[in-house]
C-alpha cells in the first residue's frame, strides 16, 4: 500500500477527534491507560483505511461528474 500526505492527514484528524473522546469519557470517571490509547489508535488506523477506500472513491466519482457537467468555456481559472 502506498501511504499518501493525505493518508497522514486523515489519521491525524481521526486520531484528535478520537482522544477528544477519550478525554470526555475520562471526565466521566474512566481510566487513561496505554491499552485504551492503543485501542484509540488502531480504531483510527481502521477508519483513516475506510476512509481511503471507501469514501475517497466515492468523492473522486462525484468530482468527475461535475468536470463532465461543466459548460463549455467554462473553466478552473487557469490561464490558457
Amino acid at each position: 500500500m502506498n501511504f499518501r500526505a493525505a493518508d497522514l492527514t486523515v489519521f491525524v484528524f481521526v486520531l484528535g477527534v478520537m482522544l477528544s473522546g477519550m478525554w470526555l469519557a475520562q471526565q466521566f470517571g474512566m481510566e487513561w491507560s496505554p491499552t485504551l490509547f492503543a485501542i484509540v489508535a488502531v480504531v483510527a488506523a481502521v477508519w483513516t483505511a475506510y476512509y481511503r477506500f471507501g469514501v475517497e472513491p466515492r468523492i473522486d466519482a462525484s468530482r468527475g461528474d461535475d468536470d463532465n457537467r461543466q459548460e463549455p468555456g467554462v473553466g478552473d481559472g487557469a490561464q490558457e
